[in-house]
């Protein structure tokens, strides 16, 4: 019984450096002086102070923060709402079929799901010139996708 405690100690610890190890080397690394990923020449906040100086990063920065700040919310409202009406709501009209709507996203493929709704919104602006692409269209996605996650 210790030999196979001991066996599942040491497959979650190789599983966690499988995941964690390569984060760790990039933020270690993050602080090298030489351009040359390969190459350590000794600790320098130099890159740090260059991104912080970078204004487009900043931004970009700040919008991906205002981005999954107004998709969670809406996420949480309606799949809250969702989630509700599944569980609580035994039997109403289309009830599996929206049970299928809202599951749809967890379980199609993530490319699949953002080409088609690329596809949608180009094909929407073209016929009736709404949405614009750009931050109402990216939440859209991203709550569509996490509104599964939240049902």
């Amino acid at each position: 019984m210790i030999g196979r405690a001991r066996l599942a100690f040491t497959m979650l610890g190789f599983g966690y450096a499988f995941l964690y190890l390569p984060l760790a080397l990039v933020m270690i690394y993050s602080f090298n002086e030489s351009r040359l990923v390969t190459v350590w020449g000794g600790f320098s906040t130099k890159w740090w102070s260059a991104l912080f100086a970078n204004e487009a990063m900043l931004q970009a920065a700040w919008l991906s923060i205002r981005i999954a700040f107004v998709s969670a919310t809406v996420a949480a409202v309606i799949g809250l709402a969702a989630g509700y009406a599944l569980a609580r709501a035994p039997r109403f009209p289309g009830r599996s079929l929206f049970g299928g709507l809202v599951i749809a996203p967890m379980v199609m493929p993530e490319v699949v799901m953002g080409i088609s709704m690329l596809l949608l919104f180009v094909g929407a602006e073209r016929l009736i010139g709404w949405p614009d692409r750009g931050f109402l269209t990216i939440v859209i996605g991203h709550t569509t996708f996490s509104l599964a996650f939240v049902a």
